[in-house]
């Protein structure tokens, strides 16, 4: 059976810091140690305030995106909702552009970013690129969510495996519209465990010179390994000199 839950419809407000502190909600996800064991490119990098009108922009390559048959049903299947996961396997190569803005909340206060990771295709007959957009709000029982589309989200569970930054998703649930919104509630339905992926990971590894690599897992104990995606970026923040 599916599992559900009313909670209040309110996400929570991000803290508000002077400009000069920088951001400090990804900071607060972890504890000093693990922290303190991430480059300092790494923290740099998720510290970054991001004014409303303002934008992060990240570009790089993509290095290689394996996806099995099952995988391909299941992009198919999440059509439906905007493909939020990546579709090519010939693309080796490509250009790859992602973009940070904040996401404003219910409230008019800043609760959460909007990312957008746009991939070329090298296909003349679907020339046009994919963009996949989803919305990270620090709220919920590990202080971070990832919306994707469709009321469809996941809780991920943040870490620190060696210097690599990691999510990895802790459930995936929908939250149902309905008339219960306007009383200041919504009715979560959260997929059963032994029914979801047994890893959905995503990475963030320092390669240094301001190159890092991003890689996102998806695993099934059914389905094999769905998804395997690697994706070579660079940002514009300089040579980092830990300090």
């Amino acid at each position: 059976m599916v599992a559900y839950r009313f909670e209040d419809a309110e996400w929570g407000t991000a803290p508000k810091y002077p400009q000069h502190i920088g951001d400090l909600r990804f900071r607060q996800l972890f504890n000093d140690t693990d922290w303190k064991r991430l480059p300092l490119a790494v923290r740099k990098r998720f510290g970054r305030r991001v004014q409303i009108g303002d934008a992060i922009i990240y570009k790089g390559q993509v290095e290689y995106n394996h996806v099995n048959r099952w995988g391909h049903i299941l992009n198919k299947a999440l059509k439906l909702i905007g493909a939020p996961l990546p579709l090519d396997t010939h693309n080796a190569g490509a250009a790859a552009i992602v973009t940070v803005t904040e996401a404003p909340s219910f409230d008019g206060g800043h609760n959460g970013q909007i990312w957008m990771r746009q991939y070329a295709r090298q296909d003349a007959k679907r020339p046009f690129p994919q963009i996949i957009q989803s919305a990270k709000r620090f709220t919920g029982a590990t202080g971070i969510e990832e919306h994707i589309g469709g009321g469809i989200g996941m809780s991920l569970r943040p870490c620190v495996e060696g210097e690599e930054l990691v999510f990895r998703a802790e459930d995936i649930f929908w939250d149902v519209p309905g008339p219960w919104k306007k009383k200041g509630k919504h009715l979560r339905l959260t997929l059963p465990r032994w029914l979801g992926p047994k890893l959905l990971r995503a990475g963030h590894e320092e390669l240094g010179g301001g190159e890092f690599v991003f890689t996102l897992q998806l695993e099934h104990k059914w389905f094999g390994k769905m998804l395997d995606q690697r994706v070579r970026f660079r940002d514009d923040m300089g040579p980092q000199i830990e300090h």
